[in-house]
């Protein structure tokens, strides 16, 4: 009967007029995980432009909508940094949306003329319905330069905030929406070390109680605003503050997105910020003794050079570990026992752009590189040229490693995807006891590596009394496990093994330790601490 609920309907909803409102809540739902999976999780980090961006999505009374932001490296060393939005809401909106960014970037990455990038654009958005009117801004930084390239496709112009705190609007191109057949028109501006250039979503300054004017009148005293919280006294100290404050341009998508959505938002909003940096992010260079303590050395200063440059979480962690193996590898291979030489470690944030891939031939793939090599974009081994009497080449050997960093974005909840601070790591620890079924239990945490290897297996097997014992290692609080620490491992397991007895390793689903078994094939279950 209408009005009445069965039991054979789907939890929740009623027969009659209360079905539509749970679909609505349904479809609100799934189009807002869908936006937060198509838009970045990360930007990139280059070594003279800081990037950050910000995403909310509509009120509650709204489903998502097709708003999107993009920042893409180049291969000249530019970046292109892209607002949009697809006409409407919901699922139709988002999975256009969508499709608009993953064209756009394989367009700019293939295609160096702008103009040519928004004709096609725009030939795509008019061959499909749900694009049709979509606005677009679309700027191209050149950091080393300052020279930026931008159009406005029926899209608010950029704003540019100075290192004096004020703030200017650039003029819009006039070209209209994607979709409609407008003639792109392109126009160049600059920006000078230390300013900041902000793209944004019509949403930002659009609200039933303002004009847009009065709204874009607005977010240019936020902006401004927030590069005047650099912390300097006068003109000159300010300038120079800011042009090298890594968070001024987090600081301008944060504080214009709260100044402005105080009394409430209809629509999504989005901010994209880059701020071009007076001088490149400083390279790490280190020197030091091929001896064991100098892993701890290295591995603290780059730990650190890292968490400077705000690299996501998953990025850090792979050159953490991909270091620990190089590193490890020098120390034990670079120089004949007894006689510790010098390694030199060079960290540079470099352009992003076309990369020669490595020779086979001249990499060499040990077990700690090889883990290195898996976990990077990049690993090659080089041995320069003998001398002519056969001894080795000043340089010795190179090993370079190469990786794309990328930072956090703030999405749709307001919350990083990943926390750019990485937590400070624990120490290394090994809590050993045996149950009264005479199992050896052992809880392991900390960084596994070339310093702490032998304490592990002398723990484990002192705990198993020499593997003659069954052994469960709990292996979900190692925060870095190297080569080193998977010799041991194999070594404990053989012994155990020799004895007739298992050697249980336990290891969290996802972690380093997890794809580090993964890799050398040593058996362990993905589970919780015991």
């Amino acid at each position: 009967m209408p009005g009445t609920a069965r039991d054979d309907d789907m939890p929740g909803r009623m027969v009659g007029d209360a079905g539509p409102v749970g679909d609505s809540v349904r479809d609100r739902a799934i189009a807002a995980v869908l936006q937060e999976a198509l838009l970045p999780a990360a930007l990139p980090v280059l070594p003279r432009a800081r990037i950050a961006a910000r995403y909310l999505e509509a009120g509650q009374e709204q489903s998502a909508g097709g708003d999107w932001f993009d920042a893409i490296p180049l291969a000249d060393g530019s970046v292109a940094l892209v607002v949009g939005d697809v006409v409407g809401h919901g699922v139709a909106a988002v999975a256009a949306m969508g499709q608009l960014r993953a064209v756009l970037t394989e367009l700019l990455a293939a295609e160096a003329d702008l103009g040519h990038v928004l004709q096609r654009a725009d030939a795509f958005a008019a061959r499909t319905p749900a694009l049709r009117a979509a606005t677009l801004a679309l700027a191209v930084l050149d950091p080393a330069a300052g020279m930026l390239r931008y159009a406005t496709c029926g899209h608010p112009p950029p704003l540019v905030i100075g290192i004096d705190g004020t703030a200017r609007y650039l003029e819009g191109t006039g070209t209209g929406p994607l979709g409609t057949g407008s003639s792109p028109v392109l126009a160049t501006s600059e920006l000078g070390p230390g300013e900041l250039v902000l793209l944004y979503s019509d949403g930002l300054v659009e609200r039933p109680d303002r004009t847009i004017a009065e709204g874009m009148a607005e977010l240019a005293v936020a902006a401004a605003g927030a590069v005047a919280e650099t912390p300097a006294e006068g003109a000159a100290e300010r300038a120079a503050a800011l042009a090298a404050d890594p968070a001024a341009a987090e600081r301008v998508c944060q504080r214009t997105v709260e100044v402005l959505t105080r009394t409430g938002r209809a629509d999504d909003i989005t901010t994209l910020a880059v701020q071009r940096l007076a001088d490149p992010v400083p390279a790490l260079r280190l020197e030091l003794s091929s001896e064991r303590p100098s892993l701890t050395t290295a591995r603290d200063a780059f730990a650190g050079w890292l968490s400077r440059l705000g690299a996501a979480a998953d990025d850090w962690e792979a050159l953490h570990l991909a270091l620990v193996e190089v590193f490890t590898n020098a120390i034990e291979h670079a120089y004949p026992r007894g006689e510790p030489g010098i390694i030199e470690l060079e960290a540079t944030l470099g352009d992003d752009g076309n990369w020669r891939q490595p020779d086979p031939a001249d990499a060499d793939r040990g077990h700690g590189l090889m883990v290195a090599g898996q976990v990077v974009d990049q690993l090659l081994v080089s041995h320069p040229p003998r001398l002519a009497d056969g001894t080795a080449g000043s340089q010795g050997t190179i090993v370079t490693l190469r990786h794309r960093l990328g930072r956090p974005a703030v999405l749709a909840s307001g919350h990083d995807h990943a926390d750019a601070a990485h937590p400070a790591e624990p120490p290394f620890a090994v809590d050993t006891s045996i149950a009264e079924s005479a199992t050896a239990r052992a809880l392991v945490r900390g960084p596994v590596d070339i310093t702490t290897a032998d304490q592990l297996a002398r723990r484990l097997l002192s705990v198993s009394r020499g593997g003659t014992v069954p052994l469960v290692a709990d292996l979900t609080g190692v925060t870095q496990l190297a080569s080193a620490g998977v010799r041991a491992l194999y070594a404990v397991s053989g012994q155990m093994a020799a004895h007739g007895q298992d050697l249980t390793l336990i290891t969290a689903p996802g972690s380093a330790a997890h794809l580090v078994l993964d890799l050398v094939r040593l058996a362990h279950i993905a589970g919780e601490q015991f």
